[in-house]
């Protein structure tokens, strides 16, 4: 039993390991690119905080995107909450109305879904999340080009 418990605790780190190394390359080509062009131009890297709004919890949150077709956009965050950080991929669904995306999208986490609403605009990306057991806020804009 205890050999079990220790592999898969071994199999679980080594996962997010990978998780996080792989999301730091992601980060540091989106980073080093020029953002998204277009209407609208929120591909590309993002970086600000997440904030619960029911409880004192919050942290430091990355985002990077990038465009599926018109109303779909794949994004990859990476947040971080005490000693620990984790990344999670999501499908932002919306469209466009002038210069800002109007975004949409669940991701479930071990069964839960986390629903998310927002917009993004060219400097600035705001969302709020809800889930069963909490609520609160993504804020996020561009990061300084790495090497300018």
């Amino acid at each position: 039993m205890r050999t079990a418990f220790w592999s898969a605790m071994a199999a679980i780190s080594v996962g997010l390991l990978t998780g996080c190394r792989s999301f730091e390359s992601d980060w540091r080509k989106a980073q080093a690119e020029a953002p998204g062009v277009g209407t609208p131009a929120i591909t590309g890297a993002w970086q600000g905080t997440w904030q619960n709004t029911n409880n004192t919890h919050a942290g430091p949150l990355r985002a990077v995107i990038w465009r599926v077709d018109d109303t779909r956009y794949r994004a990859r965050f990476h947040a971080g909450w005490g000693k620990h950080s984790g990344s999670f991929r999501m499908t932002l669904k919306g469209q466009s109305t002038e210069d800002v995306f109007h975004l949409k999208g669940v991701k479930r986490i071990v069964g839960i879904p986390i629903r998310t609403e927002g917009s993004v605009g060219a400097r600035s990306f705001n969302a709020n999340y809800t889930s069963p057991f909490d609520q609160g806020t993504f804020t996020l804009e561009r990061p300084t080009p790495q090497g300018r």
